[in-house]
């Protein structure tokens, strides 16, 4: 590991520090958290802590770093890194916490989620994304191939599951329709086949990913699954369709979980593709360093990596842990919903984080509902949605 030294700086120097810590967390995930801080302050007695409930943590970060004020670390998902790297708003940790630390202790979707143009912002505590949610008394496992990218095995599913059940379908995916305004539920597919996908469809310096080899290949694979996915999806309709038996599997996240178990749906979860990975990470406000904060910062963000802190604060949110360790660990594989997401999202890539990625979503779903509408080929589909990003990437890039 590169960074930190096994000692305690505020120790060594004899000084207290205040370090603030800004979160939005609330109920089970917050205790967990005051407990982790607890912990942390008995170790470490000339150092407190000092835990901020903000509710619109972006919101009040941008308000509170404009006027140096903003706090020496706080708590949010990857979403913004690029725009937090590009205003100074975090610090980079490459010097404390290099690639090769993180990739020996970290799952590598949550790793890349923490990497923006080659340097390390962030620690990684948690993911979440999506996989195949099915009903056990619908179909067997076996017809959603144990590889992820088997995807002529699951077309061949498909197929049988509807010749088999014609007013039924194997899957509902809120991507998968000529009507869906829906990019992101069609991630596993498009990352599947394979390609740049670290990158995403937009990498950390603006250049497009959408009109390759590998897209064009998932595209022309979504152009032979459309005679046995449903006409119209949606949220509620992909629920309802899970009910009510129309639809054996659903691709969605723990979030639609309390749902079906509050209709009294029995179901199992299995990872497909590659989805996309929100990461929860620990981030350094860059006014940590000008307060002379990042030292104890940045020893507690070691304490945050270890692999029973992670455990504690991830089960307590419900998700699976980022650390290796962690999400092997006993505590976290007795839970077969955590269980069953990490491993959906093991091959996952990070949800993206380039100021540029809002460009991406209206073209891809236009492209994907193109496509299955057979209102365009493939090819052409695709070439209209990277000439389309590639134009408003541009446009944000001017003087």
């Amino acid at each position: 590991m590169q960074g930190i030294e096994e000692t305690d700086i505020a120790m060594d120097q004899g000084k207290e520090f205040v370090i603030s810590l800004w979160h939005n967390w609330q109920g089970p995930a917050a205790e967990a958290l005051a407990r982790v801080v607890a912990d942390y302050e008995a170790r470490h007695p000339n150092v407190r802590l000092e835990l901020i409930y903000q509710e619109s943590l972006v919101e009040a970060l941008d308000t509170a770093v404009a006027a140096g004020e903003g706090p020496d670390l706080f708590i949010t998902t990857q979403d913004q890194l690029g725009r937090f790297a590009d205003s100074q708003t975090i610090t980079p940790l490459s010097d404390q916490f290099d690639t090769t630390y993180l990739t020996a202790n970290f799952i590598p979707a949550t790793v890349d989620a923490v990497t923006w143009q080659e340097q390390v912002w962030g620690l990684p505590l948690m993911e979440e994304g999506i996989a195949l949610v099915y009903n056990p008394a619908l179909i067997d496992s076996s017809l959603i191939p144990e590889d992820k990218t088997d995807f002529a095995g699951l077309l061949n599913s498909a197929q049988s599951f509807h010749a088999a059940h014609p007013e039924s379908y194997l899957f509902c995916n809120e991507s998968l329709s000529a009507t869906s305004l829906d990019a992101y539920h069609s991630a596993p597919i498009f990352f599947g086949f394979g390609g740049a996908e670290e990158a995403g469809y937009i990498d950390d310096w603006g250049t497009v990913h959408i009109n390759t080899p590998e897209r064009q290949a998932a595209a022309e694979w979504l152009q032979s699954l459309q005679p046995v996915i449903p006409a119209e999806v949606g949220y509620e309709i992909c629920l309802d369709g899970l009910q009510s038996g129309e639809f054996a599997a659903w691709w969605t996240g723990p979030w639609s979980l309390e749902a079906l178990q509050n209709a009294g749906v029995a179901y199992k979860i299995q990872g497909f593709g590659r989805p996309y990975v929100h990461v929860t990470s620990l981030f350094m406000g860059a006014d940590a360093v000008s307060r002379q904060h990042d030292a104890p910062a940045a020893e507690f963000m070691e304490f945050w990596a270890d692999p029973g802190v992670q455990t504690s604060l991830a089960l307590a949110a419900g998700s699976p842990p980022a650390s290796l360790l962690a999400l092997q660990s006993a505590e976290v594989q007795a839970n077969p919903e955590i269980a069953a997401y990490g491993a959906a999202l093991a091959d996952g890539i990070p949800f993206p984080s380039t100021p540029y990625a809002n460009t991406q979503w209206d073209p891809l779903a236009q492209a994907t509902a193109a496509i299955l509408s057979g209102s365009q080929p493939p090819a052409t589909a695709l070439a209209e949605a990277q000439t389309a990003v590639e134009q408003a990437v541009a446009e944000m890039t001017q003087p």
